[in-house]
């Protein structure tokens, strides 16, 4: 994978365009054409990035391998989780009741309970009553929690797809790429273009020579004379 026509066409740069374009649509897909949307709309994300690298003066050996990782090895992992994840936000992440005020109470009552427990119990060594109500507390924002922690995990994976996509050109790039290949990308970058079949005329220059200055000083006091 040799990319000749600049970091902005890197593979983890192009998947990040790519899984941000799918991202700001993947809340309003279904979930049983889920991944065959996802993919039609980073084929045509896809598309869009290719216009811009042929303005490049990109390879189209490395669009072409670019393209078929990104399609065939990325993607598939990244709409299986994004699937989950959607079906998870949309069931307001299987919360009890969807987090309503009597289910956060229940939940607060929940932590308050087992918070005494722990504290009457001899056999663990926590003593403070004000533990029970701190488990008190955390019950009644659990949904808060719950929430940040699937949408950690789901950040977290996002990344991990970018930084290894970064991490397998790199390492392509350093030690399996052969003298041969850059040869022949060098020869493809010093091919001439073709010249364009209109030209624009110039306008013709004055032949005359530029007055001498000897002329300009004969010439300047008679101007004085005819004022």
């Amino acid at each position: 994978m040799i990319n000749l026509a600049g970091s902005s066409f890197d593979y983890g740069h192009v998947l990040f365009a790519v899984l941000q374009e799918c991202e700001h649509r993947r809340g309003a897909l279904l979930n049983q054409d889920a991944e065959k949307t996802l993919r039609e709309i980073a084929a045509r994300k896809l598309a869009e990035i290719k216009k811009s690298y042929d303005e490049s003066g990109g390879l189209p050996e490395y669009w072409r391998t670019l393209e078929r990782d990104i399609l065939e090895a990325s993607l598939p992992h990244y709409a299986a989780t994004a699937v989950e994840q959607t079906r998870l936000e949309r069931s307001n992440y299987e919360i009890w009741r969807r987090a309503d005020p009597l289910a956060r109470g229940a939940f607060a009552l929940a932590g308050l309970v087992v918070g005494g427990l722990v504290v009457w119990a001899p056999f663990i060594p926590i003593w403070e009553k004000a533990f029970a109500f701190v488990l008190g507390g955390a019950g009644f924002v659990y949904p808060e929690i719950k929430r940040l922690v699937f949408d950690g995990r789901y950040s977290r994976f996002l990344n991990r797809l970018v930084a290894r996509a970064e991490k397998y050109q790199k390492d392509h790039r350093i030690h399996y790429t052969s003298n041969a290949e850059l040869d022949e990308a060098l020869k493809t970058l010093s091919t001439p273009l073709p010249s364009s079949p209109t030209t624009h005329s110039r306008p013709a220059l004055s032949q005359e020579p530029p007055p001498s200055s000897e002329a300009s000083e004969a010439s300047a006091p008679e101007r004085v004379r005819e004022r």
